[in-house]
């Protein structure tokens, strides 16, 4: 096995662009850096803090200008083959070969790092995304067991019924096309099987089309359930919300935890908790980031010690641990990791599916088209319309 530490005096500076500028990714971030250049003396890493709506559209426009960043974060799967088509992204399996990375990688996000064969990114985190988090008293006062209930349509019946007043079922952010997809996802998911979601996404949408349908209509559904003004709301303004006790429930990626455990009074299994969306047991419903190498950059000893540490079960686990993911190796140590976070190591272990949201289950063309759909739908709430704008775009 190669070693991630390796002295460069006066060598090439190592920069990655990433899109984790404020709060606990500021934090992962810096703390990363400063632990990088106690084990590389000489080796300076820089970074490129871009915010998520920006990132993508500024590495593709360094790539045009064939001025790349050498390493950046990328989503992996499907979302990487347009880099690899254009030849923009580096095939890194020498080092995948030479640290023994396919033993200690977990098979998901290990898989998702391949493009034909050869891998061209380093997974670095697992996010679940079909978590439903609720108030513990809320759920208690309205007779609700969130565990026990068995589809996305007998929730509907739930949501209405914990109705009063100000308080309403679930907060739903629709101002964000991706979150409604993500809700329509585990919709499909929840009512109908993974494997009918893999089919709709991946190459069988024609043999699943009434079922796609149905998924729209009960989206549909759960939009009339919503806040009048959830157009206008996104996903940080809906946790803040929930957190304020305006909604039982609140369906989101586990991403939103972090900002519960820093709560004060708000005690995990306590004040709140959480359970799979309603039929999505025995799913993970994965989202994973990736390091990725730029083919038109710096690729020297530097680069490589950086991408080597990264990958290491020490980076790893300071990782995810700051940004509320678990590791996507076998052998980083969790015990001081957060019990959710525990837990979901442990229901990721027994799962037996994992499906993967939009940005790595289709091509980025699909994606846009999508979320065209799916914007479309929030603001005309045309079923046929959508489902119709569906299936030309998973087609």
């Amino acid at each position: 096995m190669s070693s991630h530490t390796r002295g460069s005096p006066g060598g090439a500076d190592v920069e990655m662009a990433h899109f984790w500028q404020e709060g606990g990714g500021k934090r992962m971030i810096e703390e990363l850096f400063t632990d990088f250049r106690a084990q590389n003396p000489g080796v300076e890493v820089t970074d490129q803090a871009n915010t998520i709506d920006d990132h993508g559209m500024l590495v593709k426009s360094q790539i045009l200008r064939e001025e790349p960043p050498p390493v950046f974060v990328e989503w992996p799967g499907q979302n990487l083959a347009p880099y690899q088509q254009a030849g923009a992204i580096r095939d890194i399996s020498d080092l995948w070969e030479e640290n023994g990375w396919e033993d200690v990688f977990i098979e998901g996000p290990r898989e998702r790092s391949k493009l034909d064969g050869a891998y061209y990114g380093i997974p670095i985190d697992i996010h679940r995304m079909n978590n439903l988090f609720y108030h513990v008293d809320l759920a208690e006062e309205y007779g609700v067991d969130p565990a026990r209930v068995d589809s996305p349509s007998e929730f509907l019946e739930v949501l209405s019924a914990c109705e009063d007043g100000d308080l309403i079922g679930m907060e739903q952010p629709m101002k964000n096309p991706s979150d409604v997809l993500q809700l329509f996802a585990n919709i499909v998911i929840g009512e109908f099987g993974a494997e009918t979601y893999a089919g709709i996404t991946q190459g069988q949408t024609r043999r699943y089309e009434s079922e796609l349908r149905q998924a729209v209509e009960l989206l549909d559904a759960y939009a009339d359930l919503a806040r009048d003004d959830a157009t206008f709301v996104d996903m940080v303004q809906a946790n803040e919300r929930f957190m304020g006790r305006e909604s039982v429930f609140f369906h989101q990626g586990d991403w939103m935890a972090g900002s519960y455990e820093d709560q004060a009074d708000f005690d995990y299994g306590v004040d709140w908790d959480h359970a799979v969306f309603p039929g999505t047991e025995g799913v993970f419903m994965l989202s994973t980031d990736a390091l990725v190498a730029a083919e038109h950059a710096d690729f020297g000893e530097d680069t490589r010690a950086f991408l080597e540490f990264m990958a290491s079960p020490p980076a790893q686990g300071t990782l995810n641990r700051i940004k509320g993911s678990i590791p996507p190796r076998e052998d980083v140590d969790i015990s001081d990791y957060p019990q959710i976070l525990r837990e979901q190591f442990q229901d990721f272990k027994a799962a037996s599916h994992f499906p993967a949201g939009h940005a790595l289950q289709i091509t980025p063309d699909a994606f846009v088209e999508a979320k065209i759909a799916a914007s479309e739908f929030v603001t005309t709430r045309d079923v046929e319309r959508t489902a119709q704008g569906l299936l030309e775009a998973y087609e």
